[in-house]
Formats: C-alpha cells, structure tokens, sequence
C-alpha cells in the first residue's frame, strides 16, 4: 500500500480519492535535485512560451527522447508508454529521486512556470504528482470549481493532486516555477489515508 496523508479533503461522492491533494514522504534532498536540475537545463534546454518542459521519461525506441511527451495529452503516445528513464539520467540525482517513489511513474518532466504567467483552466486526464523544486508563495494551484488554492512546498516529497478537477496555476513571482511532474493513475494505485488506513 502507497501511505498518502491528505491535506485538501474533497467531499466528492464516489470520487476516487479521499482528497484533492496528498502527500508521499519521499526524503529527497530539495538542494540535490536543484542542483541536479540546473546542470540538466544547462545541457537540454525546456522548450515552448509559459509552460516550457523537459520530458525525463521516454518510450521504447523515442528519436525525440527529450521532448517527444512535452505536447499535449491528444497530440503524443498514451501517456503510460512514458515509462523508461532517459538512458543520460542514469547515475544521477534524478535516478535517486525516481527510485525513492513507491510505484512507477510516467510521463516524468520538468515543468517550469515563467514568471508572471497562468495556465489556462483545464483538467487533466489523470492525477499529477509534483515535486517542486523551484517555488515560491506567489505560485499556488486553484482547484476552480472547488474554491481550494494550495502551494507545493520545495521540501523533498511528491504532492499527488487530483488535476483531473477543473484547475489552474499561477506563477505571479519574479522568478520561474520549477517542478518534477510525474502522472500518477489512480486506478493503479493503492492508497491508504492519514486517519483510517484503509484501501481505496
């Protein structure tokens, strides 16, 4: 079983969480995977306006490893075929960090948010884990629908948030939002709460 000690509950009836967002106590070292990430961009650039991205997972046989899953969700490959490190992340922090989870990941990116910048409002197709690696107060998630704005702290744990919620993200610091977003099935998962410890 994956412990996920909620944080935003939701009061959603039979929805498939027990809240809209969840911590997994990874131990990571924020300043490691800084570091780690800023020797990464320095050799691999992140690519589009706003939203740029950097893809840490590939498909078997990808001629594009790096930036292959970085369009969106109807333009790429199912996203669980996302499933392998990139082969030049070997040996490295990131290696360490993908290790560290309780489950597989897919579809792992860097994700930065420029400075003063928004998503639109959308939902995703599955939940996103987070890992923030460069944050700030002035850059929360808005849950819409549900009036719920939370900000993922830089303290080395993954954030499960169930994105398939009408949500958006807001960057309104000077510098950018830097993330490890990784999609996160929630059929595939078995959870317990922080209260009763049962499965879901």
């Amino acid at each position: 079983m994956i412990d996920v000690k909620w944080i935003v509950p939701t009061s959603a009836v039979g929805g498939p969480t027990n809240g809209l967002v969840g911590r997994i106590d990874l131990g990571l070292d924020p300043d490691l995977l800084a570091t780690a990430a800023d020797a990464l961009l320095m050799r691999h650039p992140l690519i589009f306006d706003q939203t740029r991205q950097l893809a840490l997972q590939v498909r078997p046989g990808s001629h594009d490893p790096w930036y292959e899953s970085c369009y969106q969700e109807k333009d790429i490959a199912p996203e669980t075929e996302y499933s392998e490190l990139n082969p030049e992340l070997r040996g490295t922090y990131f290696e360490e960090a993908f290790d560290s989870f309780p489950f597989p990941l897919f579809r792992a990116r860097l994700l930065a948010l420029d400075a003063r910048t928004c998503y639109s409002v959308h939902r995703d197709d599955t939940a996103r884990l987070h890992v923030a690696i460069k944050t700030s107060e002035h850059a929360p998630f808005v849950f819409v629908e549900r009036n719920e704005v939370f900000r993922v702290p830089a303290d080395g744990n993954a954030y499960l948030l169930d994105t398939t919620e009408v949500h958006t993200a807001m960057n309104g610091a000077r510098e950018l939002r830097l993330h490890l977003v990784a999609g996160a099935a929630w059929d595939a998962m078995a959870m317990t709460d922080e209260l009763g410890g049962q499965s879901n």
